[in-house]
């Protein structure tokens, strides 16, 4: 019941004042930091993508080294 009455609530809101709501309620999740679990197959991707990096800066150019070149 709680649930319907805040979204009701939050529907009366105009878009400005429900984006100020988001930030909040995010900065406030952000604050919580280490209290949300990263899932195990999201640890998978990041190992997988920093493997992939150090793989790929052998193969790769710098910013500096484009710019150089074609700017």
């Amino acid at each position: 019941m709680m649930q319907q009455t805040l979204i009701k609530e939050i529907s009366k809101l105009s878009q400005n004042e429900k984006l100020l709501l988001v930030e909040a309620i995010w900065d406030s999740i952000a604050e919580a930091e280490g209290e949300v679990e990263i899932p195990d197959h999201h640890k998978e991707i990041i190992a997988n993508r920093l493997e992939t990096l150090d793989q790929d800066k052998e193969q790769s150019t710098s910013w500096d080294e484009l710019r150089t070149k074609y700017l």
